[in-house]
């Protein structure tokens, strides 16, 4: 992959309503269009964003602009120096931004009407690490591509981008010792995270599974090499029982919070992102994973069954730690749940601590 120069990087700071973006003066006219301002996230989602800071990341494969959100993340620290605030990227699942999933009723304004922060973001930043997150394309902020589809690699390619770019701004490309970030997927995120883990020489340091929907059993199908017709590209709208579909025990998420995720998560992704080549998920082997590993899910999260996460841990690499942490009384949206902050002391302290990461392949 090659690197690209800062000067390609837009901002944006949504704490202030005076803000306003900054495009890339070097974009081609096919990318000028697909600015984070165009997409329903970015005309409807200001109430959202609120303490995010707003950055557009050229993917390094075609120079698609990716939206990425940071949370106090202007003057990042961490370098071999300074490593406070160790930086993270968060991916999210199948189905809905970053924005609603790691920011639900996060900012100063939520906060001043006296609302509790479901934000995981936040919480992060809180425990001690720097947290990035990020949209594949045609999610959130982030336009489709011309495909018009998400695709399992090319979604690991601009993965590899952001965290490229994270070790750029933390001065971690520079600084012999410091540690690449680390890296978090959520559901079928976390195919994508293992994914970029399996790779000869990954650009992360430490990989969390957050209810990881891996099973060795599923073998997804390739398209077929002759076809006559054109793909199906009709728009599915989401709705709102698919936003609500992840919390399932009673007591442990209030109605009025899941409301207002739903809320969130129809105003970032009114349409359904439509993924395909899922046959490329068929790569995914916990043996190639050699980089310090946490599994974390919920013991009632019916898409990642205690079972196959046994399978998925005993099965990682050999000669690295692991970790597999299970929550009691959560789902597989465990993160927004009340008994969040059990996940946000696992994922910190396996992040902050333990052997630092030497990752060398054999192959």
């Amino acid at each position: 992959m090659l690197a690209f120069p800062e000067a390609l990087f837009g901002k944006r700071r949504h704490q202030s309503t005076t803000s306003l973006p900054m495009g890339d003066s070097n974009a081609n006219s096919s990318h000028d269009a697909k600015t984070f301002n165009t997409t329903p996230l970015g005309i409807q989602g200001s109430g959202l964003l609120d303490g995010l800071d707003v950055y557009s990341v050229p993917s390094e494969e075609d120079g698609h602009p990716l939206a990425v959100y940071g949370i106090s993340s202007e003057n990042p620290l961490q370098s071999a120096d300074h490593p406070e605030l160790r930086p993270i990227l968060l991916l999210h699942g199948r189905t809905w931004s970053s924005v609603p999933v790691y920011h639900l009723l996060g900012g100063k304004k939520r906060s001043q009407q006296g609302e509790e922060s479901r934000s995981t973001l936040e919480s992060f930043l809180h425990a001690g690490l720097q947290p990035y997150t990020m949209d594949f394309r045609g999610f959130g902020g982030t336009h489709p591509d011309e495909s018009g589809f998400v695709e399992p690699y090319r979604c690991v390619h601009d993965a590899e981008s952001v965290l490229h770019w994270i070790s750029k701004r933390h001065g971690i490309d520079d600084a012999p010792g410091a540690e690449k970030p680390a890296i978090l997927g959520w559901s079928q995120g976390a195919l994508v995270a293992q994914l970029a883990a399996q790779v000869a020489d990954p650009s992360l340091s430490k990989l969390v599974l957050y209810g990881s929907i891996y099973d060795p059993m599923v073998r997804y199908p390739r398209e077929p090499l002759y076809t006559l017709n054109k793909p199906n590209r009709t728009l599915i709208e989401n709705t709102f029982e698919g936003a609500v579909e992840d919390f399932t025990i009673e007591g442990t998420i209030s109605s009025s919070v899941a409301k207002e995720f739903a809320d969130a998560a129809l105003t970032s992704d009114p349409i359904k992102a439509v993924w395909r080549s899922l046959y490329q998920f068929n790569n995914i082997d916990p043996a190639r994973v050699r980089c310090p590993t946490l599994l974390v899910a919920g013991d009632q999260d019916p898409y990642a069954p205690l079972h196959i996460q046994q399978e998925l841990f005993t099965n990682l690499g050999r000669g690295f730690d692991r970790t597999w942490s299970i929550l009691a009384e959560s789902d597989h949206a465990a993160h927004l749940l009340e008994g969040r902050h059990r996940l946000i002391s696992s994922v910190t302290s396996f992040v902050l601590n333990g052997k630092h990461a030497e990752i060398q392949h054999r192959y």
